[in-house]
């Protein structure tokens, strides 16, 4: 049997992390003409507060918690749209500690390095280098690369010919460039340490957050905003739309909770259900935001409308590790639990 209920401390650890994000990174400050917030220094304390290491050993300068707390703290990250780079930095430094870099898995657990996500989307066999996009990247900062033979980071020196380019989600910075072929010298393969797998449901939980805070949004604004004298969250067609949102995000987040027990406990089934989490969580992503950008109205589209972010970064997490149709690809390949 496995137990999808958080307990008491699991719970804790969600609702503490929801309460400082809350405060000190509100979604209001992504507004135009927003009041400025030092967002460096905010980030810097998540290295304080042990989020980056709470998976690591206690050796390694971590917490000694494991997948599930890496989940739930990734998940409320993405609800404040937080930067890819708080999840490239705790995924990062797990590639360190298995490679044996104790001093660069010490530094990124406590936030003295961060690491950027970086997504390469074609591959060239003929060619030496590769184009990649990294999120959020500052010079120095080694760049994350998860795909289905493993994850690995690689220097910054590796990284050539950078330039800043325009990304979709305009919450972070976007720099295009080409990284070598080869595999980086901190590199996991996937058939030696499942951390592949554990990338597929920390970005699957990340999506179910952006799905889960559009439906909520939606929810909201459906009680206050009225229409022939009554709010509209009153009217069938609204309330079906809501319910259907709410139904993608609770099975998404049932799908990722199961993906991440079967994970930390080796399951055979681990990389099916890893698969189907990021898969379900992509769809209940991309389906709530377009959903909460038609039912918030006009103003939906709108810069002064919250809902958009949650799109965009829909379109970012969805590609890294491979997007919606490379997930369905490994469901599909993967043996069935049930024979």
């Amino acid at each position: 049997m496995w137990d999808l209920v958080l307990n008491d401390d699991q719970a804790m650890i969600a609702e503490s992390v929801r309460e400082y994000l809350a405060r000190e990174l509100p979604l209001e400050r992504l507004r135009p003409n927003a009041a400025p917030r030092n967002v460096s220094q905010t980030l810097g304390g998540v290295g304080e507060l042990g989020w980056l290491g709470i998976g690591l050993p206690q050796n390694m300068g971590g917490a000694g918690l494991g997948l599930i707390e890496e989940m739930l703290v990734q998940r409320e990250c993405a609800r404040y749209l937080v930067s890819p780079s708080v999840l490239a930095t705790v995924l990062g430094a797990h590639v360190a500690l298995q490679s044996g870099n104790r001093a660069l898995t010490l530094a990124l657990a406590a936030g003295r390095r961060s690491a950027a996500l970086a997504i390469m989307p074609t591959s060239d066999p003929d060619s030496d280098r590769r184009l990649a996009y990294a999120f959020d990247w500052n010079a120095g900062d080694p760049l994350l690369v998860c795909c289905e033979e493993g994850m690995g980071l690689f220097d910054a020196v590796s990284f050539h010919q950078v330039r800043p380019d325009a990304c979709l989600d305009d919450s972070v910075t976007m720099h295009a460039g080409f990284l070598p072929s080869t595999k980086p010298p901190h590199w996991i393969s996937s058939s030696h340490a499942p951390l592949a797998m554990r990338a597929q449901v920390l970005l699957a939980a990340s999506l179910m957050g952006l799905a889960e805070q559009a439906c909520e949004l939606t929810v909201e604004y459906a009680k206050t905003r009225k229409q022939f004298g009554q709010p509209i969250g009153s009217f069938q067609g609204v309330k079906h739309r809501c319910a259907d949102m709410g139904l993608r995000a609770r099975l998404g987040w049932f799908q990722t909770g199961l993906a991440c027990l079967k994970v930390q406990a080796e399951a055979r089934d681990g990389a099916l259900q890893a698969a189907a989490a990021k898969l379900s969580a992509a769809h209940a992503a991309h389906e709530n935001a377009r959903a909460a950008i038609q039912m918030h109205g006009a103003i939906g589209f709108q810069a002064e409308c919250d809902v958009h972010w949650f799109m965009k970064r829909a379109h970012v997490y969805d590609q890294a590790a491979g997007g919606m149709q490379a997930q369905a690809r490994r469901v599909i390949a993967e043996p069935s639990p049930l024979w």
